[in-house]
């Protein structure tokens, strides 16, 4: 017997055809043969057998040709039952290195393969000369090459359903069914497969497979499991037709079955399942943050044959969110912040991301439903600056605080009378991957409309300290009123989204200060020099009362007083004291009349003697001074009043608590 090798070309390999005898050595010395897609056990795959099969020699053999020499190629065919031949020789010009090796431009031609056949597969290699006695040869691989289908063309008898009727309890309380097929078919090997066909009409109907089972036994019944979420998908008929067909490994498939049947006493099926409704979409035909603070939410509005325990699966940009029951019907679903950007809508927008819903009934785990028609929406969580870890929350505070500064006092965040009627300076530092049109909108208490804005501009870095493109008019200060904790912020703006800073406290005062008289100290009156000395009653050891008298302005009783005292080595004002200043604060209040105080008597007491008034002892000085403030604003501030201290006799004692004597001092 002859046969041709090819190349990879098509071509005769070596130009040669002839019949060579199989040379015989004691032990294989060349690595063995394989082929492309022929499985390790030796199966040549059906799809495999229409075409070429290419053979790989993975390693060298040690004496190669050298340059202007050849080694020849053989294939031993030896298919059992069979005289064994051998395919070739083609030319292995040299000279052959190990970086030729895998050698792969050598093909076993299809028709080698078109009948059922078991062979044994080697090479061997002739060196210098085709017909050299001496050579090396590979083991034999065994290959099956099987043309026959399942049940060798007979006619599939057909299969039992377990079940008859299949009724909704089966389905409810059972993940397959059981189908049986019988397993006396010809020619059965292991791990054939069962294709099962689920119809609504005994005539066939050429659809997908809706299962497929692999036996590995090769003998008696095959028993299908048939899932129930296949069979729900035929809840509408009132009868079940099932066929099969038979594939073995090598993929050689049968013809179908007889058709076998079965009663159905299924609920019907959901249908005729209304397009979803996205309402936060239909207003404007776009998603965006907004959408998401209030509430995103698919709505069901209506389909067919629904039942208690429904259960309805929303799919948002194919993810499938939890199910929820449909209790009634419109149904709604919410769609979380996560889920409307999983697919990067904070990054950018997505246009004609598909939404749709699945309907399953109560207990079905495990088919996906009956689906409902598409819709497709606009979404955009698109923002200028950088993301908040609250998204999608407005307040971001990640974003920098707004500062504002009056023109004259040109304090941070502090306007007062000086600034009046002259425009007011905001400042902030940039957001983050400012992008050209994108803004920043400046509020006020009060105002609707934004007071400043500014416009990114090609160049513009992020963190850079920027002022808005426009003064703030001092109308609109004084609009808000005096406030120590006027708030203000701004809206970032990329014409879909906006996210809003934190509030900058800002202390605005706009009434001028009023200066009222300074305080007094009674107790002075009683030395011709209006001192504070020994003899002063009652003693100020005891107490040092301040007078606070405010005529003719007139204070209210919620008018917050800070009475600030500071006392001086020498009078009036030399060489202070640090120790000694102290601040005092109280309401003004009402007096027994219930009327506002006219006047206010503050008095610091003996338990301040020792930190306040002991440290003046000779010719000292202490100073008092009030200022007025109303909801934290400064109304006015007295002028200081002065009084000396003197605790010292020409003896050279002290007076105190405890007598006269210089451990008083």
């Amino acid at each position: 017997m002859e046969k041709t090798l090819v190349d990879n070309d098509g071509n005769n390999a070596g130009g040669l055809t002839g019949t060579v005898p199989v040379g015989i050595s004691a032990t294989p010395t060349l690595a063995p043969i394989k082929l492309v897609g022929v499985l390790p056990d030796g199966l040549v795959p059906l799809a495999l057998s229409f075409k070429d099969i290419p053979v790989i020699i993975e390693t060298p053999w040690m004496f190669r040709a050298q340059e202007n020499e050849t080694d020849w190629l053989y294939i031993d065919w030896d298919v059992e039952g069979s005289q064994p031949y051998s395919i070739g020789p083609i030319a292995l010009p040299g000279p052959l290195t190990e970086a030729d090796f895998p050698y792969d431009k050598v093909s076993i031609p299809a028709e080698y393969f078109q009948n059922s056949n078991v062979v044994k597969v080697s090479y061997r290699v002739h060196p210098l000369e085709s017909d050299n006695p001496s050579f090396e040869y590979s083991p034999a691989f065994t290959i099956t090459i099987d043309r026959n289908a399942p049940g060798g063309g007979q006619e599939l008898a057909a299969a039992t359903f377990v079940n008859d009727p299949i009724t909704e309890f089966d389905l409810s309380n059972n993940q397959t069914l059981d189908i049986i097929i019988p397993g006396n078919y010809l020619d059965r090997k292991t791990l054939d497969t069962a294709i099962g066909l689920l119809n609504e009409t005994e005539s066939l109907v050429l659809r997908p497979a809706n299962h497929r089972q692999t036996f590995a036994a090769i003998s008696g019944p095959m028993i299908v499991q048939m899932p129930v979420a296949e069979i729900r998908k035929f809840a509408a008929f009132s009868v079940l037709y099932f066929s099969y067909r038979l594939q073995d490994r090598f993929g050689n498939l049968s013809n179908h079955s007889l058709v076998a049947s079965t009663r159905l006493r299924l609920n019907a099926l959901p249908a005729n399942l209304s397009p979803p409704e996205v309402p936060a979409y239909e207003s404007d035909l776009l998603i965006n943050r907004e959408d998401a603070r209030r509430i995103v939410s698919v709505r069901v509005r209506q389909y067919d044959n629904l039942l208690p325990g429904d259960q309805c699966v929303v799919e948002w940009d194919g993810i499938k969110l939890p199910a929820t029951t449909v209790s009634r019907l419109p149904h709604s679903v919410v769609v979380d912040w996560s889920v409307l950007i999983a697919k990067g809508a904070n990054l950018h927008r997505i246009i004609d991301l598909p939404v749709r819903y699945f309907i399953l009934r109560a207990g079905d785990t495990v088919g996906s439903g009956v689906r409902s028609p598409l819709k497709l929406v606009t979404v955009d969580g698109t923002i200028a600056g950088q993301e908040n870890p609250q998204a999608p929350a407005l307040l971001n505070r990640q974003l920098a605080l707004v500062n504002i500064y009056g023109e004259v006092s040109k304090t941070p965040n502090h306007l007062d009378s000086r600034d009046a009627n002259k425009p007011v300076r905001a400042s902030f530092v940039l957001f983050d991957n400012p992008l050209p049109g994108e803004r920043a909108l400046l509020y006020w208490p009060g105002q609707t409309a934004p007071v400043a804005t500014y416009l990114v501009k090609a160049g513009d870095v992020g963190g850079r300290v920027v002022d808005f493109d426009n003064l703030i008019p001092w109308s609109v200060v004084q609009a808000g009123g005096s406030n120590a904790t006027t708030l203000v912020h701004y809206h970032t703006d990329n014409g879909v989204n906006q996210q809003l800073s934190p509030d900058q406290t800002v202390f605005v005062s706009l009434a001028p200060p009023i200066n009222y008289p300074r305080p007094s100290f009674p107790q002075s009156l009683q030395h011709p020099k209006r001192f504070l000395n020994c003899d002063t009653k009652p003693p100020i050891w005891q107490g040092v009362e301040v007078l606070i008298d405010p005529s003719p302005q007139v204070l209210q009783p919620d008018h917050d007083i800070v009475l600030s005292w500071q006392g001086f080595r020498n009078y009036p004002d030399l060489n202070p004291i640090p120790a000694t200043a102290e601040t005092f604060k109280f309401k003004w209040g009402t007096g027994p009349d219930g009327k506002p105080n006219t006047v206010y008597r503050f008095r610091m007491t003996e338990a301040e003697y020792e930190a306040l008034i002991r440290p003046l002892s000779d010719f000292a000085g202490g100073s008092a001074l009030y200022s007025v403030f109303q909801n934290n604003i400064l109304i006015g501030t007295s002028e200081i009043a002065y009084v000396q201290i003197d605790r010292k006799f020409s003896t050279g004692k002290y007076c105190g608590p405890n007598g006269i004597g210089p451990g008083e001092k």
